[in-house]
């Protein structure tokens, strides 16, 4: 799932719906063209007949988030980008309708042999996504 991230206490809207026409007129602080979370997102607002207008384009969730936390603008950004408290310090999160969600997986060679290690990391990523399936 995708969220909008926006400075902590800066939306006096917290119960707003946030839709791409209510999102359009404020600064928009997204990913760089080019990535598939970008497409994901810009395709997200045409679908409603809108184009997204960034004030800046990064190529790092980290440094997006900085330029949140610093009140630039707000961004929409995967919730697993945000799930600790840390990652959410100075932060409000909302959900967008209509939804924006993309499948995460993982892909292993049938010819590798699955180290402890990265069975430990399959069996971490498998915990924190329950709902979703890691194959």
């Amino acid at each position: 799932e995708f969220v909008v991230i926006m400075e902590k206490d800066a939306s006096e809207q917290s119960a707003k719906i946030w839709t791409p026409g209510a999102l359009l007129p404020l600064p928009l602080i997204i990913f760089e063209p080019g990535s598939g979370t970008r497409a994901l997102i810009d395709q997200w607002f045409r679908e409603t007949g809108h184009i997204a207008c960034p004030v800046m384009e990064l190529g790092s969730i980290e440094a997006i988030k900085r330029m949140v936390r610093a009140g630039l603008g707000y961004s929409i950004v995967p919730r697993m980008s945000v799930a600790c408290i840390e990652e959410r310090s100075g932060l409000d999160l909302y959900s967008v309708t209509p939804s924006l969600h993309r499948t995460l997986g993982a892909v292993m060679r049938e010819d590798r042999i699955v180290s402890r290690g990265i069975n430990e990391v399959l069996k971490s990523l498998n915990s924190s996504f329950a709902k979703n399936e890691i194959i």
